[in-house]
């Protein structure tokens, strides 16, 4: 397949920039600087990766999805599962040299939920004993986080939580510096993690070095990470075929016409890592701006949607998405009847909710060509039901901030990945009305429904997995006919890697992970 002129005229503009081939520096592609280095700040996808790299966790997940120890040697549950008793393993470090003791991790679970911080997952932790207290100002300190001994860090639950230790891998619970300030790691982190903090230069670059004191760091792995900034979708492909980047589609997919060539070339797709990815995309219409607040127009919405034709803009790369659940996730219900592609019962659901010509608003979605297509045709799909949307594309962070403000967002698009496998991170965390909040939104729709409330409170500390799940799906359905988004598809993640870089693997989790890689 011949690329696009707009392609070659690129390479021409790129220039040839040979790489030394002593070079044991990865680079990877990102478009916008993230919001912050913080771990308990950022939540997307690229700044995961960076966090996963920077900082430890107590526990960690294996490429099987599989909780494994990390900053915490072993642990140990108690008292039916509301105490566990977590032992540091030996050696651990800061990056400045300072060691690892459970001092840091309380400070760290304090400054995480400490409100100022203003952290967009505080609300995973809640069941912690004595949060509540200590964010409201009641208490100096979080009761149920605390150091017996400098080895030994010790959280106490209100009651059982099934995902607790899976909530421990996430990057906001990530150890740092006692007393380290917000304002000090959003610029320069200081974590324990594989890679140290070299340097970030806004617009242009932010530069890794290799951590020699992390467990399983050799000198065949990479001596740096480089994640080139201000590199749009076609340039981050050319930039990789010329050998300038080492890794592709780790923040983003690959744009479907160079997906196309690129798989359709021996050379690259030898190089090619893909799997069904535990995430789906969707549009997001806000349930308490109007007219989005009116049932039958957030129907008539999902009905306008062709799916399919979604589907085939990205290569084919997913699978139509009648619900919220992915595949790979339990809990994913393939019986599940969605809301069908009827432009006809469309028009009769707007006409019903008062809107027999339709009505004008704004789209945002994310300043990327691949997202700017797939908006396109939803514009377009809404157009012929009367529905006039204006696009407004924003860079990345700045559309997270948008979303999770309320009232702004009246219809957008999104994508969610697993932050854990368990269906709680896709439905209690998207649309439980627990997580509408002033800021940081995570129920970025604005969604309540009491039964739905009710069905996620009883899944949440379900024992019994099979009920558990029934109660997800249960919610599912419920979710999926009151339309506070429109699911779109389930993606394929796919990866490539350059000739050098051996030993690399799809992480079910994180965006990118460099245990076992190595540099030749």
């Amino acid at each position: 397949m011949l690329r696009s002129a707009a392609c070659l005229l690129a390479i021409g503009l790129v220039g040839c920039t040979g790489r030394d081939p002593n070079d044991k520096t990865l680079r990877i592609a990102l478009q916008d600087d993230p919001k912050s280095l913080d771990c308990a700040i950022g939540y997307s996808i690229s700044t995961w990766g960076l966090y996963h790299m920077l900082y430890e966790t107590l526990v960690t997940y294996d490429f099987d999805s599989k909780v494994v120890p990390a900053l915490a040697a072993s642990w140990k549950v108690e008292d039916g599962g509301k105490r566990y008793v977590f032992t540091l393993r030996d050696g651990a470090k800061f990056h400045d040299g300072r060691p690892v003791s459970s001092k840091d991790v309380v400070y760290s679970f304090q400054r995480m939920l400490d409100p100022k911080t203003k952290c967009p997952g505080s609300s995973f932790y809640e069941s912690i004993v004595g949060v509540d207290a200590f964010r409201k100002g009641k208490a100096p300190t979080i009761a149920g986080v605390t150091a017996p001994d400098a080895k030994t860090v010790q959280i106490v639950l209100t009651a059982p939580n099934l995902v607790f230790l899976q909530l421990l891998a996430m990057p906001f619970a990530s150890a740092v510096p006692d007393g380290a300030s917000s304002d000090d790691l959003a610029k320069a982190p200081i974590g324990s993690g594989r890679m140290k903090f070299g340097s970030w230069q806004s617009g242009q670059s932010i530069k890794l070095t290799r951590n020699p004191d992390f467990p399983g760091n050799t000198p065949a792995g990479p001596e740096s990470v480089e994640y080139v900034l201000g590199v749009n979708e076609n340039l981050e492909v050319l930039k990789f075929e010329r050998g300038e980047l080492d890794l592709l589609g780790v923040n983003r997919g690959i744009p479907a016409a160079d997906y196309a060539w690129l798989r359709g070339n021996p050379k690259w797709t030898k190089l090619m890592l893909d799997a069904p990815d535990a995430a789906f995309y969707y549009v997001t219409l806000n349930c308490r701006v109007p007219p989005f607040d009116n049932l039958k127009v957030r129907r008539a919405v999902a009905h306008a949607i062709d799916k399919a034709r979604v589907v085939k803009l990205v290569n084919g790369r997913g699978q139509v998405a009648p619900g919220i659940l992915p595949p790979p996730m339990p809990g994913y219900n393939k019986d599940l009847q969605g809301i069908p592609y009827d432009p006809a019962k469309a028009k009769q659901l707007l006409a019903e909710a008062g809107f027999p010509n339709g009505f004008s608003n704004t789209f945002y979605c994310v300043n990327s060509d691949s997202t700017a297509k797939v908006a396109q045709s939803i514009q377009q799909d809404l157009g012929k039901v009367g529905i006039k949307l204006d696009l407004k594309a924003l860079a990345f962070p700045s559309y997270l901030d948008a979303k999770a403000t309320p009232g702004r967002v009246a219809i957008g698009s999104g994508n969610w990945s697993q932050d854990f496998p368990d269906p709680s991170n896709f439905l209690t965390t998207m649309f439980s009305s627990k997580n509408i909040k002033p800021t940081e939104s995570l129920n970025d729709s604005y969604y309540t429904n009491p039964k739905v409330d009710a069905l996620l409170d009883g899944a949440d500390v379900e024992g019994d997995t099979q009920k558990r799940l029934k109660l997800y799906q249960e919610a599912e359905a419920l979710i999926v006919a009151d339309a506070p988004v429109v699911p779109l598809y389930y993606p394929l993640k796919v990866q490539m890697h350059a000739e050098r870089v051996h030993g690399y693997k799809l992480h079910p989790i994180w965006g990118v992970e460099l245990a076992g890689v190595e540099v030749k």
